[in-house]
């Protein structure tokens, strides 16, 4: 043959198989049983068909646009009995369905066909506490059909043997069902686990030091760096002015302030919040400037955050926000900086977006006066992930 297509189905049983997907492969060889005799045979599907290993050697290597390797679990929750010694799909591109289709017909030996006549399957989904599932959305790979649950969690729709369900719903994981001799189903899916990790934008950090210093700084956050700017290596290390202009000794350029965002999972008893403010959106701004300028902000560290967050918050005719100022900000990072600022002023804005004005207890914020060396660091993060739509 011309070209070959390389899987190398051992690895699929081995302990060493570390990638699970493989895409765009460029050279890909199928060899056939008999060269492996020892290693049980996985079960092969090319776009959602169970196909026999062979007909892979016939597919050119530019037409194949991905790989994916299932193994243990992952195999059998999907296909059964016949994924457990590993399941590997193809995608293709550039090949027309028609053609497919006039491919399977031309080397029949070689494609395991959907057998016996279709049927309609029955089916219930239910969510690990067995209560039904709405509004689910089962497709079935093979004919693209799709139906949708009822408000008892049941469906109907046409299948073969070995065709492919999707079931999906919103608020779980999907699941893929293969279809045997079954005729009525029952489908649980696991409600996915609210962990998301959320976004914190925009942190940045001011220094004010009583006459030109060499500062060192290095924040200690309890999640994972998206983005520094100036790039962060270990720490920063600057010569701030007294007026803020800060010179970066790595990148030698001046800077204003220093910015970094990153992802962060808190636990959920972080986000049930006792007090704070719901305000409108006509009324953000001198809601911002209020209490900004309140805990400590001058007028260009407030119109910086009003000029950032602004934009966010308007997208929402109301929203709730809540301030954590000062010490409160180390449950997010912690700071360390040489010299030690005298006067250190944090704020992180958490909000969400809510329908109508709703009356909470109003957060008491304190009011910190600049005194000596001052450190001012402001940022936020949009929580309505978080937050369930009955909390407030």
């Amino acid at each position: 043959m011309k070209h070959f297509i390389t899987i190398l189905v051992f690895l699929l049983m081995g302990k060493s198989f570390a990638q699970d997907s493989i895409a765009k492969p460029t050279v890909v060889k199928i060899r056939s049983q008999k060269t492996i005799n020892s290693i049980p045979a996985p079960l092969y599907i090319i776009n959602g068909h169970v196909v026999d290993s062979t007909l892979l050697q016939k597919i050119e290597p530019e037409n194949i646009e991905k790989i994916d390797i299932l193994k243990d679990e992952k195999a059998t929750s999907i296909y059964g009995t016949k994924g457990q010694n590993g399941v590997i799909l193809i995608t293709t591109k550039n090949i027309s369905d028609k053609k497919m289709e006039k491919f399977y017909k031309l080397h029949p030996a070689e494609y395991v066909q959907n057998t016996g006549k279709e049927f309609v399957l029955s089916g219930t989904i239910i969510d690990c506490e067995k209560l039904a599932i709405s509004k689910a959305t089962v497709t079935n790979l093979n004919t693209q059909e799709k139906v949708f649950s009822d408000s008892d969690g049941t469906f109907k729709i046409k299948v073969r043997k070995n065709d492919v369900l999707l079931v999906e719903s919103e608020s779980c994981i999907s699941q893929k069902i293969l279809v045997e001799k079954q005729k009525d189903i029952t489908v649980s899916l696991k409600a996915k686990q609210n962990n998301e990790v959320i976004l914190l934008k925009k942190p940045i950090l001011y220094l004010y030091p009583t006459q030109e210093t060499e500062v060192k700084i290095q924040f200690h956050f309890n999640g994972t760096l998206k983005t520094t700017f100036p790039k962060y290596d270990e720490n920063w290390k600057v010569i701030a002015s007294p007026n803020g202009q800060l010179y970066d000794t790595k990148t030698k350029r001046t800077y204003t302030s220093l910015f970094w965002d990153g992802e962060i999972e808190l636990p959920k008893s972080h986000y049930q919040y006792n007090e704070g403010f719901v305000v409108a959106k006509e009324n953000l701004t001198t809601f911002l400037i209020e209490k900004l300028e309140h805990i400590g902000l001058n007028h260009q560290e407030t119109n910086d955050f009003i000029q950032f967050w602004l934009p966010i918050l308007e997208q929402n005719q109301f929203n709730f926000i809540h301030f954590l100022v000062n010490d409160a900000c180390n449950e997010v990072a912690v700071n360390t900086v040489h010299p030690q600022p005298e006067t250190s002023i944090r704020v992180y804005m958490e909000f969400f977006g809510v329908n109508q004005f709703k009356s909470v207890p109003e957060q008491k914020l304190p009011k910190t006066k600049r005194k000596g060396f001052t450190l001012v660091e402001w940022g936020g993060t949009d929580v309505s992930q978080k937050i369930e739509k009955n909390e407030l």
